[in-house]
């Protein structure tokens, strides 16, 4: 057993899986059925509308979202990560995911020839990369 500061208040506590001290992860719980009973009300929200409406902090609906703590008939909407435009699934647009695959260059990946060594039997990540 090892000790830790809670991530959300700070205090001392035993190490955990959820980071957080007892008092913390109880009123996250308590948010979480907030932040449910409002999602049954109301199948799609943003998260604006959401942390409006409930008063629960946008940090920990994402919390949910992240662990899957929602249910696959609601729908929120949330801001992508990179440009912010709101989006319903993963964690960047459509737009930026393309953005993102289109700088990537296979070519740029191919393997460097290795030297004729002990080296040539075995693959090495740093032959893979190219060396400028």
């Amino acid at each position: 057993m090892s000790l830790t500061n809670c991530q959300q208040c700070g205090c001392v506590m035993v190490d955990n899986p959820s980071g957080m001290c007892p008092n913390c992860l109880r009123s996250e719980e308590l948010a979480e059925d907030k932040v449910a009973e409002y999602l049954r009300e109301t199948a799609r929200a943003t998260m604006d509308e959401i942390a409006s409406a409930t008063g629960v902090k946008h940090k920990v609906i994402m919390r949910m979202i992240q662990r899957g703590r929602i249910s696959s008939s609601a729908q929120i909407s949330y801001p992508c990560e990179t440009c912010g435009t709101q989006i319903v699934i993963g964690r960047v647009c459509d737009i930026c995911a393309k953005n993102i695959t289109d700088h990537i260059k296979v070519e740029s990946w191919q393997p460097t020839k290795v030297a004729e060594s002990k080296r040539a039997e075995r693959i090495h990540i740093t032959d893979m990369i190219k060396k400028k």
